[in-house]
């Protein structure tokens, strides 16, 4: 096997892909020195790590991997934004307004990559407050049917 740049660049960002269930992709402009250095303090404000691999090698692991459909997003610089801790809350408005110079693109969460549109009314990207929803939903819901059903035993 033949192990040059590109070849050690593509393992990395399989290697990537397999050990980070959540990151971020964002679009980024090719900014200057103390552009960028300014936007890694503030990604290490807010607690985030960043990958920024190369373009070509990207989309080419994109195409040999099971996110083929998704190689035509990346056209431009690509930025991989993951959190430090596994167990952080996240907003997501919060985060893609305090990084205006990306464009946020998708959200990789569990194998799946959502788009921008796919997560429109989503706020939070809270394990626990999610299931805590849902546990509200279910309850309230079976609440609600065992109501009414006992309406129905006692009217007849």
């Amino acid at each position: 096997m033949d192990f040059n740049f590109k070849t050690y660049q593509i393992v990395k960002l399989k290697k990537y892909f397999k050990t980070n269930n959540l990151f971020f992709l964002f679009h980024s402009a090719k900014l200057n020195l103390t552009k960028w250095s300014l936007i890694e303090q503030n990604l290490k404000k807010l607690k985030l790590n960043y990958y920024k691999p190369l373009n070509k090698t990207t989309v080419k692991t994109f195409k040999s991997s099971i996110y083929k459909n998704f190689d035509s997003n990346i056209v431009g610089f690509i930025l991989f934004i993951s959190p430090n801790y596994k167990t952080m809350e996240l907003n997501l408005q919060s985060l893609i307004k305090s990084l205006k110079s990306f464009s946020f693109v998708s959200l990789k969460l569990n194998n799946k990559i959502y788009s921008v549109s796919q997560l429109k009314g989503l706020n939070d990207l809270s394990y626990k407050k999610s299931a805590f929803n849902f546990y509200k939903v279910l309850d309230k819901q079976l609440k609600t049917s065992y109501v009414l059903t006992n309406k129905k035993k006692i009217s007849k």
